[in-house]
Order: structure tokens, then sequence, then C-alpha cells
């Protein structure tokens, strides 16, 4: 029972934090950060003041966790006990629901993200290093271990470095969504997402140049074979 009344407990717990953190990334995107106060969120969480505070020490605070909670389910077909896939193919398919997600989020949060990269610069410098410990951190750990994994059982190259591969895809998209969505408000390229994120995710998995030309890259006249 101790056990059930605890799962119960950070269930509820989660819950509340979603609801906050919901609730100020409106707020923020509505006030910015200077305009917007935590009686505000608190009013937009149809909660007290004293309980934004049982879960977040500071305005702040509350800034900084938000990039995470928005990640949260973009890496849902990667995370948890996500099955590894068996092949290249399967693994392209996961890849484009995550590109997929990270591109809707980005999206609908374009007025947020707005007022947070115009904030980040300011924020204490504790806070900056809390949240590079947040979301980078985070995100990029999730990646690797699909990848690290998928290496393992062939799905991915032998000497593939993870640590590097976690990082490419997303920046890859960043480049569109933060100068398409965030930065200019506008399309740059006449190609949509449904478009892009295919072709970013199929030059991640197996690079721009034909399967002949890579073979001759990887393995160059005289060389190993």
């Amino acid at each position: 029972m101790p056990r059930v009344a605890a799962e119960v407990r950070a269930k509820r717990e989660g819950a509340r934090r979603t609801q906050i953190l919901e609730a100020a990334a409106h707020v923020f995107s509505r006030k910015g950060f200077a305009g917007a106060t935590i009686s505000e969120i608190a009013r937009a969480a149809k909660l007290s003041e004293g309980s934004i505070y049982n879960y977040f020490r500071s305005k702040e605070d509350l800034l900084i966790n938000i990039p995470q909670h928005l990640v949260q389910s973009v890496l849902v077909p990667l995370a948890g006990d996500a099955p590894v896939p068996a092949t290249p193919e399967e693994a392209e398919r996961l890849l484009r629901l995550l590109a997929g997600a990270m591109v809707d989020r980005v999206r609908a949060h374009a007025p947020f993200l707005k007022v947070f990269l115009s904030t980040l610069p300011y924020l204490s410098p504790a806070a900056r290093r809390a949240y590079m410990q947040l979301l980078p951190t985070y995100a990029a750990e999730v990646l690797e271990r699909f990848l690290r994994e998928g290496a393992r059982r062939g799905v991915f190259r032998k000497d593939l470095n993870p640590v590097i591969a976690a990082r490419a895809l997303p920046g890859m998209l960043l480049m569109f969504l933060m100068t398409q969505e965030v930065l200019l408000g506008r399309q740059m390229i006449r190609y949509g997402y449904d478009e892009i994120v295919p072709e970013a995710v199929h030059i991640f998995l197996y690079g721009a140049a034909p399967r002949e030309a890579r073979a001759r890259i990887r393995h160059p006249e005289g060389g190993r074979t």
C-alpha cells in the first residue's frame, strides 16, 4: 500500500506541475517575462499563489523548466521502454515521428520561445546553468541511448558517435524552426515541413551521397575492404 500511495502522489504532483507549466507558458507568451507575475500564473492555473511555490522557487525557475516540459512529449517514441528498431526503415519511421512532433511543438509554442530566447541571456548565471542541465542534457541523453543501442544491434553503423549524432538531427531541424517560426515568422524556402522532415531524417540516417559513393569514401582504392 505505501508503494501504491507513493505512485498516486507522484502522478498527482506530475499533473500539477504540468498544469502550472502550461499556465506559465501561456502567461509568458502574452506578457513577456518581465511583465508576467506569479499571481497571474496562479490565476491562469486556477491555483493559489502559494501552490506555485510548492513546485517552483521563482519566476526564473518556472521559465527554465518550460522547455523540458515541451520536449518530453516529443521524445515519447524513443523514451523509456520504447523498443529499439530492428531495421533502418523502422528507425527512419520512429525518427520521422520524433521530428514531426518537434516541428508541431515548436510551431505551437513559437510565442513562448520568442520570449524565452530573448530572456535567457539576462537570467542569473545559476538559472542559465540549471537550464543547460535540464533541456539539452535530457533531450540528448534520450537520443544517445536510442542511437547507442541501435548501433549495438547493427541498425546503425558500429563506429557511430552517439554523442555527436544525438545533437545533429535536432540541429538540422532547429535551423528551419528557429528561423522560420521564432525569429522571422515566415517561410524561408518554398517547401513545407511534410517535405523538410523526411528529407532531414533521410540525410541524417543515410547521408547525402549515393550508396556507391559512400562505399568509395569509406573504402578508398588501396584501403581495406
